[in-house]
């Protein structure tokens, strides 16, 4: 048997909350979804059951745009993922420390966009041709104690003051860094740069950087 309800001594909210308890309402009662109409944007009146296949069209239009952008996503990340098991795989062989870091340079400026790249050391000092810097683990705690005390990747734009510091006063605007480490502890810092202030944002996906320091801290303990 089907309910019935006096709208009349009824607020709208408690005629919205029924007709939400009873999805069936106008199916129990087709002649009065016959005379609802409401106002469309064009000025005419529509029927109810026009309004609610707007509605769901709409709404299948946002969950094919949601898909669409799921779909970039996924692909994005497998193009990402092949270069950098491209690149992994060129690592693998080397045994020399400055070839190691040439080869990760070359192919980080070759397949990720990537207009310098730096490796930092605390505890090993460069010779003459050596592809890395030594700095203090404190002077790079103070400025990124993220990547320093937490072991965690960042990204963002980069301040002038220490564009010096990483990258010689060259000309970044943004960078991606992430902590290279030996027996857990980190022991310098895989530092990218890239010209745009806006390549690099805070919010940008760190998996992959940190999957490549990650393997790149295994090879460094490797090498001569």
């Amino acid at each position: 048997m089907t309910e019935s309800v006096n709208t009349e001594t009824l607020d709208l909210e408690a005629i919205v909350t029924y007709l939400r308890r009873h999805p069936r309402f106008f199916e129990d009662h087709p002649n009065l979804l016959k005379k609802l109409h409401l106002r469309h944007e064009s000025g005419d009146a529509i029927s109810l059951i026009e309004r609610q296949n707007q509605i769901l069209r709409q709404e299948n239009r946002q969950l094919i745009d949601r898909l669409n952008q799921f779909i970039q996503v996924a692909q994005r990340n497998d193009r990402l993922f092949l270069k950098l098991q491209r690149l992994i795989l060129e690592l693998l062989p080397e045994t020399r420390l400055n070839g190691l870091l040439e080869r990760l340079q070359r192919g980080l400026q070759r397949d990720f966009d990537v207009h310098e790249t730096t490796v930092i050391l605390f505890d090993r000092a460069p010779g003459d041709g050596d592809g890395w810097l030594q700095t203090s683990r404190d002077q790079i705690a103070e400025a990124f104690p993220a990547v320093v005390d937490q072991g965690k990747a960042v990204c963002g734009a980069l301040e002038p003051a220490l564009t010096q510091l990483l990258f010689a006063n060259t000309e970044v605007g943004s960078i991606a860094l992430a902590p290279l480490t030996r027996d857990q502890a980190v022991v310098g810092v895989l530092a990218l740069g890239h010209t745009s202030p806006e390549h690099f944002r805070s919010g940008t996906e760190t998996l992959f950087l940190t999957h490549l320091a990650q393997v790149t801290s295994l090879q460094m303990e490797r090498t001569e």
